[in-house]
């Protein structure tokens, strides 16, 4: 099969310092995968002129294909258009379509334009430019020998559009008619790694051309299969077997594909019922109603919570009868169902959830340690609880004690898309 050998090259001084971290080179790998290139390479440069240089020259001349992304701001550290144009041995010239979409952005904000803005708007002479919908600097594409190599602002944003809509065509006419990629992720909830590994064992006998990839995204396991054909039909064909493969193993592990999130998949669940939702957080101090929340359309399922975090809010606001909480604590499963019963009934929804747990690093017991929560769902006619036990890897901490948060948070909605789902 054809392959046309890539590479993923990002510019940067503050990323080899580690300021920010590199999501655009896993990104256009990701996008070069799906579309047939072979990404063997990627690699990080500094903004220095001999650095860049070196690296340019490097993987145009081991890759036919070569995505860049860095350096074409207005500011001097901004050297990507100097440097290539140097390699191909042109001019810098001022892209007009980009200095009139400049000039008029600056007039509309009050903004006066100085000569180092122009910078911005600058590629190699004699370039393919590739308009950048979302901000000034345009993309471009050079040839050097058999090799394209295209260049796109460091901004995520403007780098994915000036891809999805001036690289990508470009790519796929490269790579012709050879292999094509397919993928699906399975968002796996409640089981570990290497238990999602043994369930999923022989999966890909006798299919060729497909492997099986896990990857932990902390409190979830990413299962991903990977098919590689000359015919794409054949490829999601067998996805959509497998993927029927994969949930009758996982069960109802399984919650979500590719990029749902547990919380939308909520959504969709209460949606789907018509139903309505409350939260009741202690521990989670406002975690599992910001999930909820960060979906857009939320306002029309989710109608707000009580972050119960002392004793007495649980009481006067949520109903919480001081006897329970005298005698059996804030941490326990007569408690979080008292709280979901309160915010239910206070809210007048359909479910609630409550949470209440020991999120450390201070506070734990020998009865209760850091680690432990309560979460309780409350539906019609409907009352599900859940002791949890997650002592935090690594000794606790602050680090700890988000972990202990955010897999309370977690496993509260994922127990309520259970009861959605069933």
């Amino acid at each position: 099969m054809h392959k046309l050998d890539a590479e993923v090259l990002t510019i940067g001084d503050e990323l080899n310092r580690g300021e920010i971290v590199d999501t655009n080179s896993s990104w256009l790998a990701e996008q070069l995968t799906a579309l047939g290139a072979h990404v063997r390479w990627r690699t990080s440069v500094t903004d220095d002129e001999p650095d860049m240089t070196a690296a340019l020259r490097q993987a145009a001349g081991r890759a036919r294909l070569v995505v860049c992304s860095g350096g074409l701001g207005p500011t001097d550290d901004d050297r990507t258009v100097d440097v290539v144009s140097r390699l191909v041995g042109v001019e810098p010239v001022v892209d007009k379509a980009h200095e009139e979409k400049m000039n008029a952005r600056f007039a509309d904000r009050g903004f006066r334009i100085t000569p180092n803005n122009l910078r911005q708007v600058r590629v190699p002479g004699g370039a393919d430019v590739l308009e950048n919908r979302k901000g000034l600097a345009p993309g471009f594409r050079v040839k050097i020998d058999n090799t394209s190599l295209f260049f796109m602002p460091g901004v995520p944003r403007e780098l994915k559009s000036i891809f999805t809509n001036g690289v990508t065509p470009l790519v796929a006419e490269l790579v012709g008619g050879g292999t094509r990629t397919v993928r699906r992720t399975w968002r796996v909830a409640g089981l570990g790694e290497s238990h999602v590994d043994h369930a999923l064992k022989g999966l890909l006998e006798g299919i060729p051309d497909a492997t099986l990839h896990f990857r932990i995204l902390y409190p979830e396991c990413l299962v991903t299969v990977v098919i590689r054909r000359p015919d794409q039909a054949e490829a999601q064909a067998l996805l959509q077997a497998l993927d029927t493969e994969i949930r009758a193993r996982l069960v109802e592990h399984v919650y979500g594909t590719n990029d749902e999130t547990i919380a939308e998949v909520v959504g969709l669940g209460l949606l789907g019922k018509g139903g309505t939702l409350a939260v009741a957080e202690s521990c989670t101090g406002g975690l599992v109603g910001q999930m909820i929340s960060a979906v857009p359309g939320s306002s029309r399922y989710f109608k707000g919570g009580i972050i119960s975090y002392a004793n007495e809010v649980k009481e006067h606001q949520l109903g919480v009868k001081a006897e329970t909480l005298k005698t059996h604590g804030a941490v326990s499963r007569e408690t979080v169902i008292e709280m979901a019963e309160g915010a239910r009934r206070l809210l007048g929804t359909t479910y609630a959830i409550a949470v209440s747990g020991v999120a450390g690093p201070d506070g734990g017991s020998a009865e209760k340690p850091v680690g432990t929560v309560w979460i309780a769902i409350a539906g019609p006619e409907l009352m599900e609880t859940r002791h949890l036990y997650w002592p935090p890897v690594g000794g606790g901490g602050n680090d700890g004690r988000e972990q202990v948060r955010m897999i309370g948070a977690f496993t509260a909605l994922h127990m309520l898309h259970k009861v959605l789902t069933h």
